[in-house]
């Protein structure tokens, strides 16, 4: 459940410095549950930094019952550019504090075409093909993506242990009810060890406004719960 926390994600981009393909600014706040029980919340935002670079946070907590038997806490921070059409991601870090700690930090090296990994201190380097994302830029392109109207995904995703393939499949379109009301969504869906499937609305920029993660025969599903800085339908 505790990866699930960082999988909940939202996406994009300021009005100010707006590229085109790319939404505007937010900042989305979820809250994760099982069944009755709230688990845990997440924060994310994706704004402008210096120089027109992309600067994508997200932060999750347990609560409850949760927090009282690992108490974890995680912060993901990615820098990108954009190139044309694609993302670069030009460094990445995480941190996990709490009963399970964890450190991670990536600098992207396109000039020389590798990344380097340093995780719980040791450091790894990877080669760096062209179009591959970090753990977090992957969701920013996810976002664009949907909205150029692609439906079916492959993306290279450089992680803790090296290069990774994501597929993700367009499951079909569904109108659901959210904190917002009855919305029109993509659905989309990644399968590994793991199914999450994610619930993408028409009217939010394809913002994720439900996320559903099967792991261990558990399933957790996170629900938005508020959105600053998009128009509301």
């Amino acid at each position: 459940m505790y990866r699930f926390l960082i999988l909940v994600f939202s996406v994009l981009l300021s009005l100010n410095g707006q590229t085109a393909g790319l939404p505007p600014a937010f900042k989305a706040h979820y809250e994760v549950k099982k069944g009755p029980l709230t688990l845990g919340r997440a924060t994310h935002e994706l704004k402008y930094g210096p120089g027109g670079e992309l600067v994508y946070v997200s932060s999750s907590d347990t609560t409850g019952l949760a927090d009282l038997l690992v108490s974890d806490h995680i912060i993901e921070t990615t820098r990108l550019r954009q190139d044309g059409e694609h993302l670069l991601p030009l460094e990445y870090h995480y941190n996990r504090s709490g009963k399970r700690s964890r450190t991670m930090s990536q600098q992207f090296d396109w000039a020389q075409g590798k990344v380097i990994s340093q995780v719980d201190g040791t450091v790894l380097e990877h080669p760096l093909p062209d179009d591959t994302l970090d753990q977090s830029a992957y969701q920013v392109s996810l976002m664009i993506d949907l909205a150029k109207g692609d439906r079916e995904f492959i993306y290279n995703v450089v992680g803790r242990k090296g290069l990774h393939t994501y597929d993700i499949e367009h499951i079909g379109d569904e109108r659901i009810d959210t904190i917002y009301g009855k919305l029109n969504t993509v659905v989309i869906q990644r399968k590994e060890k793991q199914t999450t499937t994610m619930w993408c609305a028409y009217d939010l920029h394809f913002l994720p406004v439900k996320i559903q993660h099967e792991e261990n025969g558990g399933v957790f599903t996170a629900y938005l719960k508020s959105v600053e800085g998009l128009n509301i339908p």
